[in-house]
């Protein structure tokens, strides 16, 4: 058995580039691999290497470099600071109201459909929607537009594919007039059967009608007489819980470094806890969690936030009118330096932008001679068998 390495900090981006692990990986499935994980995982790996912004103090001369983030789907570093970002601009743009956090889950036996054929996530997310705004309906009458904030997620805090979807509703509506009109109890049991009635139901039509197929929605109809899980317990009083409460719950990676608990250069160990807060830790291959990290990253172009309702885009300037509220866009970080600039981590004085790294070495200059020689790709060279034939992964 091998040693655990004494590495200070375990970071995915360590795991995928010690031993070749992900240009093993990659070999190994290339035909099986979706582009757009081969172009995620390459995006990470290049995290902090494509320049930088210096910054100085100009009270005590403190200097201070900020490297460019990767904007990898499943960078830990970048996708924390996206989801900082995110939660505030979300509760700059919701409204000043009670909402209530609703996840809407799915049977098991309904997961591997999903993963199978991911178009259907889109259903998954519809169908979330269309429960939601059903029972709004109900409750509050045609009248009244509630507002809905959709997010999905593939993933169980054990890193499975469990595709279900987070919600944040608010707990009442407009009316065309402008005024508001609260929600006094949330019908979530309605809901549970909402739910399962747009999902078994629009899943029908999109997957291929076989005798098994159709046995399993009629199954799932039959032994869930009370409908599908639904968990909406949770109620977000202002924007200030709403900004930690996104963070937290809504908008976060499929796993956060800091629960992974070791590495040996073969097997990964992390932990979760689970539902009753009883800590559990998940020992798996290099080769396993490499596929359960890249499984969850969502196809191209894919939409994994749906807004509804008064948050819709064509709505939600309408009824921001109504409360005289203006919707306020945050930045992006970094895109205008002379703006945006740190603080100084020795006195506290905003730091002044020095020069990035594209503005160094502009000199002129002849161009090349030749082309630089194009990398062969891993595997075609006599040294890369080494790795491959000693990585746990291609045993």
């Amino acid at each position: 058995m091998a040693e655990d390495k004494p590495y200070e900090r375990i970071t995915i981006n360590h795991i995928f580039l010690d031993n070749h692990n992900w240009e093993v990986y990659e070999f190994k499935h290339r035909s099986e691999l979706r582009d757009v994980e081969v172009k995620e995982v390459r995006k990470m790996l290049e995290c902090g290497k494509k320049g930088f912004k210096l910054f100085r103090c100009p009270k005590c001369g403190l200097e201070k470099i900020i490297y460019y983030g990767c904007d990898s789907r499943i960078c830990t570093h970048c996708g924390r600071i996206f989801t900082d970002r995110w939660a505030d601009q979300i509760a700059r743009k919701t409204f000043d109201v009670k909402h209530r956090h609703v996840v809407l889950t799915i049977q098991d036996e309904l997961r591997p459909l999903f993963e199978a054929d991911r178009r259907l996530l889109k259903v998954l997310m519809d169908c979330a929607i269309l429960a939601i705004a059903q029972v709004m309906e109900w409750k509050l009458g045609k009248e009244v537009t509630p507002g809905v904030i959709a997010v999905l997620h593939t993933y169980g805090r054990d890193m499975k594919w469990n595709p279900h979807v987070h919600a944040l509703v608010t707990e009442g509506g407009f009316k065309q007039n402008g005024e508001w009109v609260d929600v006094n109890h949330f019908p979530f049991k309605m809901l549970r059967r909402a739910w399962q009635y747009h999902m078994l139901t629009n899943l029908k039509k999109c997957i291929d009608d076989t005798r098994e197929n159709r046995l399993l929605i009629h199954r799932l109809f039959q032994e869930y007489l009370e409908g599908f899980y639904v968990r909406a317990k949770d109620t977000i009083n202002n924007r200030r819980e709403m900004v930690k409460y996104i963070g937290r719950y809504i908008r976060h990676p499929a796993i956060a470094e800091s629960r992974i608990d070791g590495y040996d250069g073969e097997r990964v160990t992390f932990w979760y806890l689970d539902d009753d807060g009883v800590k559990h830790h998940v020992t798996m291959g290099v080769e396993e969690f490499i596929t359960a990290v890249i499984r969850h990253i969502p196809d191209r172009q894919f939409k994994t936030v749906r807004h509804y309702g008064i948050y819709a885009r064509n709505q939600r300037r309408f009824f921001k009118r109504l409360l005289g509220v203006v919707s306020i866009v945050q930045k992006k970080i970094l895109s205008l330096p002379w703006l945006w600039a740190p603080k100084c981590p020795n006195c506290g004085e905003k730091m002044e932008f020095v020069c990035s790294s594209g503005m160094l070495g502009r000199l002129d200059r002849p161009p090349p001679e030749f082309e630089p020689v194009k990398e062969p790709r891993f595997g075609e060279r006599i040294t890369d068998w080494g790795y491959i034939t000693s990585s746990s992964i291609y045993r």
